[in-house]
């Protein structure tokens, strides 16, 4: 049997953002159906009570922008979820609880960066609970909204179990831990040394992290070739982090997209799900 860090080496896993009430199958079937075809799955990060809009951006007009829209209200998305959860094309991840922005000082703050602990904790168990009895699935992996995640934040995700997909934050950004000071020390030297994060997952005593690397409309394909082909060159998993519903607004980044997976399939990288690049 291969070891955990086998298990995890060179893993091309795609990360999509923002899956909630408002999203239609058909959506979600026009950027990722060929890859699917190809049996290359994608991890979904949800929202389960998802607020209307996000930083100024309504999914729907209809809706009062602060209502939380439970995902249990939108029958058909639920059941083509756990369709696909079924045939293994999909994974299912947590992305925060409402997604819910505050602006501070001209600023949108994500709800893992406002919120007080004590809330984090009852929503974080809330929503993991709520959509592993509706899809049927054991959630592992915690992504969040706008890349926000406070010392609060990071308390709730572990109180639940979860890793992280993403590095953020910078000094005592964490709990302490016995492993924190190791953790600290390898992410921070890793950066100065090569100017990058650290590539690998990195366990903080109570969770681990793994970084990915976001494919947005200002990301350069190149840049992101590359940032797979160093990937694969130290033997570390690749997250691709990105939105269907971007793609639908500014459809060039599909040209990105199979580009990328276009030259995993070259360099022999194993299409997996976000959660297999964390091993076990």
């Amino acid at each position: 049997m291969p070891s955990e860090s086998e298990q995890r080496k060179n893993i091309f896993a795609i990360r999509d953002d923002d899956i909630s009430f408002f999203s239609q199958p058909a959506e979600l079937e026009a950027v990722y159906a060929p890859y699917w075809k190809n049996k290359i799955p994608v991890s979904l990060a949800i929202v389960p009570f998802s607020v209307a809009e996000h930083c100024g951006r309504s999914f729907n007009v209809a809706y009062s922008p602060e209502a939380e829209m439970a995902l249990g209200g939108n029958m058909e998305l639920v059941e083509w979820l756990k369709d696909k959860v079924n045939v293994r094309q999909i994974e299912i991840m947590l992305h925060g609880y409402s997604h819910q922005y505050m602006k501070k000082n001209g600023k949108w703050i994500g709800e893992y960066g406002w919120k007080t602990k004590e809330r984090l904790e009852a929503e974080t168990t809330k929503g993991k609970n709520y959509l592993e009895d509706m899809l049927g699935v054991s959630i592992r992996i915690f992504v969040p909204p706008g890349n926000t995640l406070s010392k609060e934040g990071i308390c709730a995700i572990r109180k639940s179990g979860l890793n992280l997909s993403g590095t953020m934050g910078r000094c005592c950004d964490r709990p302490f831990t016995y492993d924190y000071p190791m953790a600290y020390l390898k992410r921070w030297a890793w950066r100065i040394v090569h100017g990058t994060a650290y590539p690998w997952p990195l366990c903080y005593g109570g969770h681990t992290e793994l970084r990915a690397y976001a494919l947005t409309l200002s990301a350069k394909r190149e840049r992101l070739i590359r940032d797979l082909e160093n990937c694969v060159d130290l033997q570390a998993s690749f997250v691709l982090a990105t939105h269907y519903w971007e793609f639908m607004e500014y459809p060039e980044m599909h040209e990105i997209l199979y580009a990328l997976v276009e030259r995993a399939q070259q360099l022999d990288m194993r299409f997996g799900f976000v959660s297999e690049c964390f091993g076990g």
